[in-house]
């Protein structure tokens, strides 16, 4: 039986990888190619299938694209990828929604009603009404590399986004190489779950914190890193539904988890969860 391994995602710097984009390289550039990508510029679908918010009908901010360890593929070889997308925020107004229409002067309702679901699509909206999306990618997809958003469609002054959320337009970060790096975690393979004092999870999952409320040794290195699988460190409370197949997000190339906090997306029972600090 082929051991779990999780990984950390660790992020191409200025002279070598670092632990979020813009940090202090603390390592160098691995020999292998990277594992997919973060910033603006998404995975190669069709900009017909690029999600779009559903109030603001603005397209999402793309934050990553991973290209995924096989036992981490939930949805079987024909999905070897994920792309994670934010889009409207809190203040977003359903009944200012732009209606979409093939007929109208407007070059963006024309395009918003072209606008299509693409078929590895799942949304998720948090406790504040912000929006999210994670697509599931094929393989040609991923090959496609980065690929841009479509020009911004908006007349001047129309379409405004005043729902404090992200968009492919408005808000545009750099793109950088990803890469996953093997993580050396008790917890790989694991189902995350809350404990107290020395309890042990029924398939072994161990705390990260002594009885005293500090990291342990082994857990202090693994803190605050994007990563799969593993040790969870959530902000708060542990996410219901997490399996060994989730991947852990701080807070990069432009999402906003209330300011030092961080999300769970499981790649097994679709939770999804964030916590700030």
């Amino acid at each position: 039986m082929t051991e779990t391994i999780a990984w950390n995602l660790a992020f191409r710097c200025a002279n070598g990888l670092g632990k979020a984009p813009g940090r202090i390289a603390d390592a160098p550039l691995p020999n292998q190619p990277p594992s997919g990508w973060t910033g603006s510029h998404g995975p190669g679908v069709r900009w017909e299938h690029w999600p779009r918010s559903l109030n603001t009908g603005l397209p999402m901010m793309h934050a990553l694209t991973l290209w995924l360890p096989s036992d981490f593929q939930r949805r079987g070889p024909k999905y070897p990828g994920i792309a994670i997308f934010a889009g409207e925020g809190q203040f977003a107004v359903e009944d200012e929604s732009p209606i979409p229409s093939s007929e109208t002067s407007d070059p963006f309702l024309r395009d918003l009603a072209a606008a299509e679901n693409h078929p590895g699509l799942l949304r998720r909206r948090d406790l504040i009404d912000g929006e999210f999306a994670i697509l599931w990618l094929t393989h040609d997809e991923l090959t496609a590399g980065p690929t841009g958003p479509h020009p911004d469609l908006r007349i001047d002054g129309e379409h405004v986004d005043e729902s404090q959320g992200t968009n492919a337009w408005d808000h545009v970060e750099p793109t950088l190489d990803v890469w996953l790096i093997p993580r050396v975690d008790p917890n790989a393979g694991k189902t995350p779950v809350d404990l107290w004092g020395d309890k042990v999870g029924s398939d072994g999952y161990i705390h990260p914190a002594t009885a005293g409320g500090v990291l342990a040794d082994w857990a202090e290195p693994l803190f605050g890193l994007s990563h799969l699988g593993g040790t969870a460190f959530p902000i708060q409370a542990m996410p219901q539904g997490l399996t060994p197949w989730y991947l852990e997000l701080e807070e990069i190339s432009g999402l906003n988890f209330g300011g030092g906090g961080n999300a769970q997306f499981d790649l097994e029972s679709d939770t999804f969860d964030w916590a700030c600090g």
